[in-house]
């Protein structure tokens, strides 16, 4: 078997074994120095990426611990809260109806 074939997400991937390889150099004359692309090691001098300054232990909030961070300051939770908004719970009147009946209304 010169190719072993791999499906995945609706595409088919085709792989050369050496085989393969061996056939292929054969079949076009080509000598054995020859190796696919993938089969090459690098020599390419690897780069790296731009130098980022060493941050310091993460902080959350004023006092620096989990504490500070759920503790209530300006602004809420979400940018532009109010600050010291309104957490209560709905008036006292407020007495929502739902229509139809759902799985825990009671049987009639």
């Amino acid at each position: 078997e010169f190719v072993t074939e791999r499906y995945a997400w609706r595409h088919h991937y085709w792989f050369l074994t050496d085989k393969g390889i061996e056939y292929l150099r054969e079949y076009l004359n080509l000598p054995t120095e020859v190796l696919p692309a993938t089969l090459q090691k690098s020599t390419r001098v690897l780069e790296k990426g731009p130098v980022r300054p060493e941050r310091g232990p993460r902080k959350f909030g004023d006092e620096g611990g989990r504490d500070g961070y759920r503790s209530e300051r300006p602004g809420g939770f979400g940018r532009g809260a109010p600050v010291g908004g309104d957490k209560a719970g709905a008036p006292g009147a407020f007495k929502p109806s739902f229509g139809g009946r759902g799985a825990g209304a009671p049987p009639s």
